[in-house]
């Protein structure tokens, strides 16, 4: 079974700031669409609270197409170099792939 691995990059304020080739396979939406963006005009519906707090758990994305993608999804801080935030990168990976 193939995975489609995927990671964008948000910043400290919510902005897409990278985004992987494997992100643009997931949702249909390639980085030039969606850098510079709101990362929550991605999602089909908010987070869980406890997915938010664990920054592990399921989102659900929302496709190029419209249709919602649920993905589990992992969130890594990222510090600046004064060591506050500075983002997150975000990864995902979707059993069977998406094309």
């Amino acid at each position: 079974m193939e995975h489609a691995s995927a990671a964008a990059i948000i910043d400290a304020h919510g902005t897409v700031t990278g985004w992987s080739d494997g992100a643009r396979r997931l949702t249909g939406h390639p980085a030039e669409e969606v850098v510079g963006r709101a990362v929550r005009e991605l999602l089909a519906e908010d987070p869980p609270p406890e997915t938010v707090a664990a920054r592990a758990g399921t989102v659900v994305l929302r496709h190029r197409d419209g249709t919602p993608v649920t993905v589990p999804v992992r969130a890594c801080e990222v510090l600046g170099p004064d060591g506050t935030p500075g983002g997150f990168v975000i990864t995902a990976e979707q059993p069977g792939g998406a094309e």
